[in-house]
């Protein structure tokens, strides 16, 4: 189907329009869970994007054609998956099925950066409430992507795949990419490899500086289909060089990450099934505050070499009654992590800030289904345990009092227990009641748990490293801290009514424990802190919140040839024991496009809108940002089966605006001003072309 879109927006409120949209079909599904819109999904249960088709260098900034979705932007490829109110490790983000272990203790490389968007074939997100058999940690929601390593044949050999280039004149952003399979019914080898390269981009506030980016991207892959039995293996490279993060305190120098990965599949018979996989990841990362930006005087000059390493393996099996299947398995994971701060003027100034740290996770989960001709049923329930440690940590370099109370937290911190474990169980429930062939409503019911992450435990120092949250504050770990957990509740329908298809959702998650910064009330923390920043630190601890919204996407059929489609979400998210508001939740937002498609040629006017966002933290003296709205046009042309045209032009009329979820500047140098929101970019013109065989 040829999917291409050219969007304008109507609406005050907005979300920006995804292409190729689609609801992966399921031998169970009904109608209703294989509607196709074109940038965006209106199946209730699922909304998958081909990304492959988007003209992004950011996979994550996807999430915004979502319903209810988000994306916390930190620098031109760090972007942050945000769903529902819930962001950061709050969201399970898979590639190729399995977890990655992060290099950078301040998320400058996220999951969703490790893959480049034209080699990825399809990010989903799934509404609602994840299944504990997708993820063992996934409170506040469930990302997965899968790279686009080609298709077996259906008879003979062959040799097939594609290459693509994409132009941005807003920072000459350049994409390249290509991939060339050789398969057979049984057999496939697939190699895929794409570079990204841009310099600052241009807002009508200014050039941000430091936003220019470069990354490469390669993965090596057999994958074998037999009668009963499928196996993949693969082995991936990942290379991000002089790449701007302004909102955080410092830059990516390097990231280098060496992916690897098994899974397999057995039919032992038509009722029995086992599945296992395994992946592998090693990330080592320099970053530092005077290589890109402007660089403060030599003292103050910082630079960290971090790494992270280790993966995750999975056994399941699933069983088929004559009415329900029952799937059930085990996973574990296990994640390194150490990061030094130095200074290159001074050979005495180290900070060792995380030092063997560990965290591991072991679960188990059974998952009961229940497919009839009128109602669905899913019953789940996992039990996971989560490990952390840290070693020992320390500090030189530092004079007078700055360096006496720096000792001192370092000795509370290695006197301390540091051997710290949670258990916990998570249940779902999920029922879906068909009232007609083209009509259901469904409600899910979960309660689910998140351990606390290494950063919110071992953060011994006052510092930024804070998994992106990028306020500017400095915040200390608590090693104290519970785990989270969400009791949440889900209402949606599904409704497809002639050329009319729409699917809202509402939710309410009451959570305890939630993980956040509070004034902390460590005088000698307070002390470092306000000698470094000028404000006294955040602590770290478990508080209770409550999230509530509504989120939907519909679809209206003009005719043949033109329709309408759009994608509206809204979010609330309070404290429950104090009067404050949650950090960093997307305002209101919506979006409409209207496209007119035909076989070879496909053009999408859209509007997208967002609200002012005045319910904002007060803890971190989180800003308020006005509303906007964005006028998009793009075009997509098939002349041939193998030869696709592409262009786009994004805000259209120039528009001066801020993203509410975008960071706060913290980059000299730039037309942006330091502790200023981030601009979004001026109007922008990109191009593309790819040849496929």
């Amino acid at each position: 189907m040829n999917t291409f879109k050219v969007a304008a927006v109507l609406v005050a409120l907005a979300t920006p329009v995804a292409v190729g949209a689609q609801e992966p079909a399921k031998e169970d599904s009904d109608d209703l869970d294989e509607i196709v819109v074109v940038g965006r999904s209106v199946a209730t249960s699922l909304t998958a994007i081909e990304v492959a088709r988007e003209m992004v260098v950011d996979t994550a900034s996807m999430l915004k054609d979502v319903p209810g979705a988000n994306v916390n932007n930190n620098g031109p490829i760090t972007g942050i998956a945000q769903y529902r109110g819930m962001f950061g490790d709050r969201i399970s983000v898979a590639i190729d099925d399995m977890g990655v272990v992060g290099g950078c203790p301040n998320a400058m490389t996220p999951p969703l950066s490790d893959v480049s968007p034209m080699i990825t074939g399809e990010l989903s997100v799934t509404r609602g409430i994840p299944s504990v058999s997708l993820a063992p940690e996934s409170i506040g929601g469930h990302v997965a992507t899968e790279l686009a390593r080609g298709d077996f044949t259906q008879d003979g050999s062959d040799l097939s795949g594609f290459v693509g280039t994409r132009f941005s004149g807003n920072g000459n952003v350049s994409t390249s990419a290509g991939r060339l399979t050789v398969a057979s019914p049984v057999h496939k080898v697939s190699l895929i490899a794409e570079v990204d390269d841009g310099d600052d981009v241009d807002t009508p506030a200014g050039t941000i500086r430091p936003s220019q980016l470069h990354r490469e991207r390669a993965d090596l892959s057999y994958a074998y289909s037999g009668d009963r039995s499928r196996l993949l293996v693969f082995f991936g490279q990942l290379d991000t060089e002089e790449t701007g993060t302004p909102a955080l305190p410092m830059d990516i120098r390097f990231v280098r990450t060496d992916f690897a990965g098994v899974q397999a599949a057995f039919d032992v018979s038509d009722r029995f099934s086992v599945t296992a996989r395994t992946a592998w990841n090693d990330v080592e990362h320099l970053m530092d505050n005077f290589g890109l930006r402007l660089a403060p005087m030599p003292m103050r000059q910082r630079q960290s070499f971090t790494t992270g390493s280790g993966g995750d393996a999975r056994i399941a099996a699933s069983v088929e009654g004559d009415a329900w299947t029952v799937d059930f398995g085990v996973n574990a994971s296990v994640a390194d992590h150490e990061a030094v701060i130095t200074n290159p003027n001074n050979a005495m100034f180290r900070v060792d800030n995380f030092i063997d740290v560990e965290r591991d996770v072991t679960s188990a989960f059974v998952e009961w289904t229940l497919p009839r001709e009128q109602d669905d049923i899913e019953l789940g329930l996992s039990v996971k345990r989560v490990a952390a440690d840290a070693g020992e940590v320390g500090a030189a370099g530092m004079m007078g009092a700055m360096g006496t109370n720096v000792a001192a937290l370092a000795d509370a911190f290695n006197t301390a227990d540091r051997s710290l474990d949670w258990t916990t169980v998570d249940v779902v429930a999920k029922y879906r009641r068909g009232v007609s062939s083209d009509a259901e409503w469904h409600i899910e019911v979960g309660s689910k748990t998140r351990a606390p992450s290494y950063q919110e435990l071992f953060l011994w120092l006052p510092l930024q490293a804070t998994g992106g949250l990028a306020d500017g504050r400095s915040y200390i770990g608590r090693l104290g801290l519970e785990e989270e957990r969400s009791n949440e509740i889900t209402v949606g329908f599904g409704r497809n009514l002639g050329g009319v298809t729409l699917s809202p959702e509402i939710f309410y998650r009451r959570v305890d424990g939630y993980i956040q910064g509070i004034p902390s009330s460590n005088m000698t923390a307070n002390m470092v802190s306000q000698m470094m920043s000028g404000n006294p630190a955040l602590e770290f601890a478990n508080v209770d919140a409550e999230i509530w919204g509504v989120d939907l996407a519909w679809k209206l059929d003009l005719n043949d040839l033109w329709y309408l489609d759009g994608v509206a979400s809204y979010v609330r998210g309070k404290r429950r024991d104090v009067d404050d508001n949650l950090y960093r939740l997307a305002p209101p937002n919506a979006s409409v496009g209207l496209t007119r498609a035909t076989e070879a040629l496909s053009a999408t006017i859209e509007v997208v809108g967002y609200g002012k966002q005045d319910k904002v933290s007060s803890y971190n003296d989180e800003q308020e940002t006005p509303g906007y709205g964005l006028v998009n046009l793009a075009v997509e042309w098939e002349p041939t089966d193998v030869l696709r045209f592409e262009a786009r032009l994004d805000n259209a009329l120039d528009k001066t605006y801020q993203d509410h979820v975008a960071g706060i500047n913290r980059a000299g140098g730039s037309a942006i001003m330091v502790g200023e929101r981030l601009y979004g970019a001026e109007r922008t013109v990109s191009a593309g072309v790819f040849w496929s065989f």
